[in-house]
């Protein structure tokens, strides 16, 4: 394991004198994630008591805004008591991780959520860290790119990312989708067929794809936090066969737009030979853009035009395999 980057004396005084003058927003999360059986999510003989349980929500992290906090001189950090704090209150007595920038450079300090007359409160500790830089090297079996030329002409190119625990090529299921937010997923998916079957809109063929955008956009992940503040993150692959390629956003992923163009790049690995990869290239164009309204995360869904005969029957295949 990495060794931890921890500020010098100095460093943290200066970091401190900049939450106190800026007042800067922070992430906390827990920092030991509770298991399943620790959550309310299901029901065991041996499980804690109702008074031991976290609620589902309290494993994700929360975002709060600069104008809920105030840092005292003393490096504490007070937390005023309404709705937008209250979101933390079941981290209480625990160990947390407060996440926020400084100089467009993630900082992190581990401490306790504790009590105070008028709300919460955090200690800033001794140590304070420089969030690490992972720099993910991963051999996809699968991956994808979207390119088009800038106003001046320059080639641009988008990276197109796989979710691990989105399995391509494998006919989406209901189930896929977790149990706690069914509900919310179903309102979306007949809001999107209802929208496909007014006059204009577009078709969404057997509408298999919107399985997943449904499982993307009620999805409650955690936040994937960048080292360095600003840094974009790839635009995320849930689903594609031959006729189209869905892909997820979050607030720092590229934007794209309704009926715009791109030439796209996928690249398939053989199943018996993983360094061999099957290229295809195609136009296509995004016929559809769907959100959640209290959500920053988007999905794109884009069609393929013109990509050869025996690329399609490829992609058509694989999708039949199973595998």
């Amino acid at each position: 394991m990495e060794e931890k980057k921890e500020l010098t004396g100095i460093e943290r005084e200066l970091v401190l004198q900049y939450l106190r003058d800026d007042n800067v927003p922070v992430t906390v999360t827990l920092e030991d994630k509770p298991v399943a059986r620790e959550t309310d999510l299901e029901e065991e003989s041996d499980s804690p008591s109702a008074e031991e349980r976290l609620p589902a929500s309290a494993i994700f992290p929360v975002a709060l805004p600069s104008e809920q906090l105030t840092v005292l001189d003393q490096g504490i950090i007070l937390l005023k008591n309404n709705a937008q704090t209250r979101l933390v209150k079941d981290f209480l007595g625990k160990t947390v991780r407060v996440q926020f920038y400084f100089n467009k450079v993630g900082l992190y300090f581990i401490t306790e959520m504790k009590d105070y007359s008028k709300g919460l409160a955090l200690v800033v500790p001794k140590s304070i860290y420089r969030m690490e830089d992972n720099v993910r090297e991963i051999d996809w079996d699968f991956n994808a790119f979207l390119s088009y030329k800038d106003v001046n002409g320059k080639n641009v190119s988008i990276e197109c990312e796989p979710l691990p625990d989105y399995k391509l090529f494998v006919q989406p299921l209901w189930n896929e989708i977790e149990l706690d937010v069914q509900k919310e997923a179903k309102t979306a998916l007949e809001s999107y067929v209802l929208e496909s079957r007014e006059e204009g809109g577009v078709s969404i063929g057997n509408g298999l794809h919107l399985l997943r955008v449904c499982r993307y956009l009620t999805q409650k992940e955690l936040y994937e936090s960048a080292a360095v503040e600003g840094r974009a993150h790839p635009l995320r692959v849930l689903y594609v066969d031959d006729k189209r390629l869905v892909l997820g956003k979050i607030k720092d992923s590229v934007e794209l737009s309704l009926e715009e163009s791109f030439c796209v790049t996928l690249s398939v690995s053989l199943p018996a030979h993983k360094s061999l990869k099957r290229v295809i290239k195609s136009s296509c164009i995004v016929e559809n853009i769907y959100s959640l309204d209290d959500s920053e995360k988007k999905c794109f869904v884009l069609r393929f035009n013109d990509m050869k005969l025996e690329d399609v029957r490829y992609l058509s295949e694989k999708m039949q395999m199973r595998h």
